[in-house]
């Protein structure tokens, strides 16, 4: 109670001028370098005056890639890292390190556009979505409780790629329809098929993708559909109301990890006993949200959001067979008061999210696939939520300040069914309060400087808390830590050079890590914490940006992560492991590409990504080897008349055959930490739009 009271007393020195009415002053910003609007931190501002360290990807970067994975093009952000051990297995950390996330992604928040997508009990089944329903992502890194709640690494927003409404008063109507077939190494094989309505009243975007592999090695096959329904309707001038309602039914089998003689001698392996125990995850989600924003006048917005999620989970693993089925229920409500006044801009958030969720976690002996006899029944529910606020204040159209904080407050119940006692227990975390302060200073009119201060927790998941050992563990605390992070963007006038440099120091208290039992079955405990220091740089230049030239662009990027992580007070099985560099964390990471268009159509598009060596173990005395992955895509686009076009791409992957695993599976028993990914593999296909 005494953080609420804390939080809303940043409001009081403000409550004055919000009572105020301000003559609204057209906004006229002297920063000009990207026409890319940040929406992340309630910002709305070009990428230069956005006082976060943000990566940012557009549909046209997804579309240098197969578009079957969001892999590869959140891979070119520096500080980002994601991971796949099989296809579908993926893991995402954002300036961190993998030491809780066996599968999954967990200390991440992500939201599909003002919904959280993230469910109530920290996990994200981000394996569900089809890259082309992405119109952009904005990756915010560091933690963002202030307006986002609980994380420390940072905040992925997903926008779908609906179509604007067409201009009030306009009776057109736009239909546009798009079919893709791809295929490629592996017996893999997808189609995705879209129709994009809009008038200016309604917009709707509807797609269905399915995509199948044998997968490189053995007991690695994919299949994945997807159904997905985004809308708008303008109800009035002030009213929107906009809504997503997906359907995803995923398979992946899981081949398993395998030692570094076994990787050697036959990388297209898998363990012997997943095969037997058929291995595999099965995912049925349904998840869907509806999103209100009302303009009240000039000053005054409201932006409510409710979503609802039902997932039914099965796992033969090779120690049981566990069953889940799950429902979360999320709402987020936010009001914005904005106006302008002396040359200063001013805007005030405030609002509050709430999420539950409630599970039944059954496991079983497995029997080559099958559940066999009972080992423990439980059901759970989680509940958090925390109220937001943040100031941010522009003066004199230069120096711009956000400050903001939240309180989180979560909560679960748990309750055995199989045991003696099966009464409903609870576990209550102590509040967090989550303060964030950003700066940001125009040094002229293409050069900007930031800074950021923030603090982030994330208390353990429902996976954590009750792991496939089957055991509840109430002792895990939230880990938690302070970001320091300053850092400058900019480029030249005409926009054709681009430039973005950070440097950060997160230290993480009370870490989450996994553990393997003798059986192979993970719990997790607190074991300590680790300092992060970072740097990230990224740059782009332009050659050739001259649409009607033959040759209308040549564009050079590349990107740098350098990380000096290491442990401070971390202590497991006696063994203290301070001062060693934290496991599965590369030290460096370069990132290079090369795109070229042409007035007839044709493109090529390339990146490059080299790894560091990274640790596999907390004891630092095995580490997988340094890789360099060089992809490729060429196409060719055509119009076809004025309503048709047509496109057809082919491109390979790993192209030097690096014998690399890209999903490690970290302190892993018995050594098997490699999960070997595909050497030189290709793909192709056929894009038709109408």
């Amino acid at each position: 109670m005494k953080n609420i009271v804390r939080l809303f007393a940043l409001l009081l020195p403000f409550t004055a001028i919000s009572q105020k009415e301000f003559p609204t002053a057209e906004k006229d910003s002297v920063l000009l370098l990207s026409p890319v609007l940040i929406k992340g931190y309630e910002s709305g501002r070009s990428l230069l005056e956005t006082p976060v360290s943000v990566g940012y990807i557009s549909s046209k970067d997804l579309q240098r890639y197969p578009n079957t994975s969001l892999l590869p093009a959140l891979n070119t952000i520096p500080g980002v890292r994601m991971e796949e051990r099989s296809p579908g297995s993926f893991r995402l950390n954002i300036r961190g390190s993998l030491l809780r996330s066996p599968f999954g992604v967990r200390n991440i928040k992500v939201y599909w556009n003002d919904m959280p997508f993230t469910d109530a009990g920290g996990n994200t089944y981000l394996n569900l979505i089809d890259p082309s329903t992405v119109g952009s992502i904005e990756v915010l890194k560091g933690p963002g409780g202030s307006l986002y709640g609980a994380n420390t690494g940072g905040i992925v927003v997903m926008h779908t790629d609906d179509l604007p409404l067409i201009k009030q008063g306009n009776n057109a109507k736009d239909h546009r329809f798009r079919i893709q077939l791809n295929g490629g190494s592996y017996k893999t094989f997808g189609e995705q098929a879209q129709w994009k309505y809009r008038s200016d009243k309604f917009s709707s975007s509807l797609s269905q993708s399915h995509l199948q592999s044998d997968g490189y090695r053995a007991n690695s096959r994919l299949r994945r559909d997807v159904l997905q329904w985004n809308a708008s309707t303008r109800l009035s001038k002030k009213d929107k109301l906009e809504w997503i309602a997906l359907y995803a039914d995923l398979y992946y089998q899981t081949p398993g990890g395998l030692t570094l003689v076994q990787m050697e001698q036959n990388p297209r392996q898998a363990r012997s006993i997943a095969v037997d125990q058929k291995a595999a995850i099965y995912n049925k989600t349904v998840f869907t949200g509806i999103s209100n924003t009302y303009e009240f006048n000039q000053h005054w917005s409201n932006t409510t959001s409710l979503s609802f999620s039902h997932t039914d989970f099965k796992n033969p693993f090779i120690t049981n067979y566990e069953k889940r089925k799950e429902n979360n229920l999320s709402m987020r409500s936010k009001f914005v008061y904005a106006t302008s006044f002396n040359e200063q801009d001013i805007k005030l958030v405030g609002g509050a999210e709430w999420l539950y969720g409630d599970a039944d976690i059954d496991n079983y002996g497995n029997k080559q696939g099958v559940q066999d006899t009972v080992q423990a029944k439980d059901q759970l529910w989680v509940r958090q939520w925390f109220p937001f606020v943040q100031l941010e204040w522009q003066l004199k159209k230069k120096l711009l300040l956000q400050i903001g904080a939240s309180t989180n407050s979560n909560m679960y119940r748990y309750k055995r069914l199989t045991g003696n006692d099966n009464s409903k227990k609870s576990k209550k975390f102590d509040e967090q309060f989550l303060p964030r302060l950003a700066l940001l200073y125009p040094l002229s009119k293409n050069i900007s400087l930031f800074a950021t201060l923030s603090k982030g927790f994330s208390p353990a998941t429902i996976a954590e808390i009750r792991s496939s050992d089957a055991n509840i563990n109430t002792d895990l605390q939230p880990e938690f830590g302070w970001n320091y992070e300053s850092g400058i963007r900019g480029g030249s006038a005409n926009n054709r050079f681009q430039f973005e440099a950070s440097i950060y120091y997160f230290k993480l208290q009370q870490a989450i890590v996994r553990r393997l039992n003798n059986a192979g079955a993970e719990y997790f405990i607190n074991a300590g914490g680790t300092d992060q220091k970072g740097v990230e740089a990224r740059v782009a230049y332009s050659l050739i940006n001259d649409p009607a030239a033959v040759i209308s662009l040549i564009r050079l990027w590349s990107g740098l992560t350098y990380n000096d992580y290491s442990f401070t007070n971390y202590t497991v099985d006696n063994t203290d492991h301070t001062g060693k560099t934290v496991t599965g964390v590369p030290k460096n990471t370069y990132l290079g590409g090369l795109d070229i268009n042409t007035s007839k159509g044709f493109y090529l598009y390339t990146s490059i990504n080299h790894t560091s060596k990274l640790p596999l173990n907390d004891a630092n005395n095995e580490f997988a080897k340094a890789y360099t992955l060089l992809q490729a895509k060429i196409g060719w686009k055509k119009q076809l008349g004025s309503t048709a076009g047509i496109e057809l791409f082919a491109g390979a992957d790993n192209l030097l055959d690096e014998k690399y695993s890209l999903g490690n599976d970290i302190n892993a028993f018995g050594r098997r930490y490699y999960n070997p990914s595909p050497v030189n593999n290709y793909f192709g296909g056929v894009i038709v739009n109408f």
